[in-house]
């Protein structure tokens, strides 16, 4: 099995196109400076705690509370169906999947470590592949939904 690494290294962390996918290390979004995300988790199938990481020029309102420049989110901890305000001064987001090997430690980008995104108007779709040297595209999915009704005033 190929190691997405040595794809991406070759590539300088540029999207590959692997099997007649399009796949990716991190996905960069180009958002409104003040929207709302609802992040929906729609599977797991790894025995490595599954998550995301969110990070922004700007800071995340969560529940209240302002968390600046990222935020991860893990599959076992978090709501199914978060909600929560990006507030960036760049007008960027990025997003790349992270993972758990049971020690703690966030771990991504190595190894298997890869995305392909799907976008649809308002959502993009993420089918996650973590460090494991297999190429399966289901270790997490899950959604991104920019949630426009909700658009406020810095």
């Amino acid at each position: 099995m190929v190691a997405f690494q040595d794809l991406f290294r070759q590539s300088r962390g540029q999207p590959v196109e692997y099997d007649g996918k399009i796949i990716k290390m991190s996905d960069r979004i180009e958002i409104e400076k003040n929207i709302d995300i609802i992040i929906n988790f729609d599977k797991v199938s790894s025995p490595w705690i599954q998550g995301i990481n969110l990070k922004t020029k700007g800071y995340f309102l969560v529940e209240g509370e302002r968390l600046e420049k990222s935020i991860v989110l893990w599959s076992d901890t978090s709501p199914t169906r978060p909600h929560f305000s990006v507030v960036s001064t760049d007008g960027i987001l990025w997003v790349k999947n992270v993972w758990d090997m049971g020690d703690g430690v966030m771990q991504s980008w190595h190894a298997g470590g890869a995305m392909i995104v799907e976008e649809f108007k308002n959502v993009r779709r993420y089918l996650c592949n973590d460090g494991e040297l297999d190429d399966d595209f289901d270790d997490l999915i899950f959604t991104l939904e920019i949630d426009r009704s909700s658009q406020h005033s810095i």
